[in-house]
């Protein structure tokens, strides 16, 4: 699934910046609720990451694109050194983990280049990023 452009600077407008966390965030949350078919008010997030900037930034990109937020209760945040989500809706649940390989390249960017790196996100495809169990 490729990220609308504006949807991505509406994101990087909400957030302050555009990184990689940030559009990983944005791509679990679409993720999450085109799987589950759900909205913004019945869709629920556990979303497990080290609450500090960078991998905070998942947590904007989630809230964005999934429409679960921290004002409406319905995402939570467990601190963990990994960074998966778990999604509800009803009685179904998904969790989307990030590929390891994926989150083992990001430190090795240069600061200058992490921008254009989460554009190359935003245009891969969900399987190359992600493990969704069901």
């Amino acid at each position: 699934m490729n990220l609308p452009d504006s949807f991505i600077q509406q994101a990087k407008a909400f957030h302050g910046h555009l990184g990689p966390y940030l559009v990983l965030g944005l791509r679990m949350g679409l993720l999450a609720k085109n799987t589950l078919n759900g909205d913004p008010f019945t869709l629920k997030a556990e979303i497990h990451t080290q609450k500090t900037p960078p991998w905070s930034c998942i947590l904007d990109g989630i809230q964005f694109s999934s429409g679960c937020t921290l004002g409406k209760g319905n995402i939570q945040v467990q601190e963990d050194n990994d960074i998966y989500g778990i999604f509800y809706k009803d009685s179904q649940t998904v969790k989307i983990e990030i590929k390891k390989e994926i989150l083992d390249s990001i430190p090795h960017i240069p600061r200058e280049e992490l921008e254009s790196y989460a554009l190359q996100l935003a245009t891969q495809k969900d399987k190359d990023l992600f493990d969704v169990i069901s």
